[in-house]
């Protein structure tokens, strides 16, 4: 297992030690089952207390290269092509049900430390990798229903990725303010794409199975109610993640109280443009015929209180769901597992 599409497949990491997350009872609430309609894959949307969730997503089929910039793929430095697992959730025609796949049960709260300060040319990041929402229970609890998707799962330093914990770790990375457009996407060679401001991370969406057969994580695992999971101890997001980005003290995200309006930002990726959550300049679910090879596009965003024309991600419910390649020059983050499988 190494490098960067072992993102299922987790490793002991060198995290510094927990910082006392409270447990309470499982799950709050539950929602309601949709009947599943490949035709309407990665449509299906949901408001409520948490934000806009996305029911139904696209995993691309087997085959499906990750070597070079495309939509309905990611560009990956180290190339391969994906696996769809067989799970229940999934569909004939690659269809995720989201509200099919077992969620990581339980509760789990956390002390967020994020700083964001800004200099005429870079914005910095600085903090501890946790989230601002309660996370699900990790190590994953043996009788739950995410369990045994874990446990087949190989680690090294754990019995098996059921037992991975979150912990803290040292996040601290300057990606360009104002960020330009290059004329070649860049591939992605390393885990982390994006800091989430809701803190935790954005990581590529390739992981490997038992296997070793790279895979959408999304597609071959369950995972908590924010889309979380731990890679070597550290908490991060795949998928539509937005559910959990809104404000803490309102009720739901911003894409549930304006639905008719742009997503806000929710995040800004390695090379320095921002990641929005998935609604378009008309309020819109953004399909991939949207958006680019990287899964952006271009127009008029509010940037540091200004309102620009500038390229920008977004989150949706067709993989690769977030970043799929770099429009921007992006940058190291120090201890990011790199690319490899």
């Amino acid at each position: 297992m190494h490098g960067v599409l072992r993102s299922v497949a987790v490793a002991a990491g060198t995290a510094c030690a927990l910082m006392g997350p409270s447990m309470a009872p499982a799950d709050s609430g539950a929602v309601a089952m949709v009947p599943p309609h490949p035709a309407r894959a990665a449509e299906d949307v949901r408001g409520g207390g948490g934000g806009t969730l996305i029911t139904r997503l696209r995993t691309p089929p087997t085959g499906t290269s990750i070597a070079s910039p495309a939509r309905d793929t990611l560009f990956a430095c180290k190339g391969g092509t994906l696996t769809r697992p067989d799970r229940p959730w999934i569909d004939a025609h690659g269809v995720i049900d989201v509200l099919k796949r077992p969620f990581v049960s339980g509760t789990m709260h956390w002390k967020k430390y994020l700083k964001v300060t800004t200099t005429a040319t870079g914005r910095r990041f600085k903090g501890n990798g946790l989230p601002d929402r309660p996370t699900g229970r990790f190590p994953v609890q043996k009788g739950t229903p995410a369990y045994k998707y874990y446990a087949e799962i190989p680690a090294h330093g754990y019995p098996n990725a059921a037992a991975i914990p979150i912990k803290p770790w040292n996040l601290d990375v300057t990606v360009p303010r104002d960020p330009s457009v290059r004329a070649q996407p860049t591939c992605i060679d390393q885990l982390t794409t994006g800091m989430a401001l809701a803190g935790g991370t954005f990581h590529l969406e390739v992981a490997t199975d038992a296997e070793d057969r790279p895979v959408d994580p999304n597609a071959a695992l369950p995972l908590d109610r924010c889309w979380g999971h731990p890679y070597e101890t550290q908490y991060h997001y795949h998928g539509p993640s937005q559910t959990c980005f809104g404000s803490k003290s309102s009720r739901g995200s911003a894409d549930t109280r304006s639905p008719s309006r742009h997503s806000p930002l929710v995040g800004y990726a390695i090379d320095g443009f921002g990641i929005f959550g998935p609604r378009g300049e008309d309020g819109k679910i953004v399909k991939n015929r949207d958006l680019d090879v990287c899964h952006g596009h271009t127009h008029a965003i509010m940037w540091d209180g200004k309102r620009v024309v500038m390229y920008h991600y977004h989150l949706n419910g067709e993989y690769p769901y977030s970043i799929g390649c770099f429009r921007g020059k992006p940058v190291t983050v120090p201890g990011s597992g790199r690319g490899g499988h």
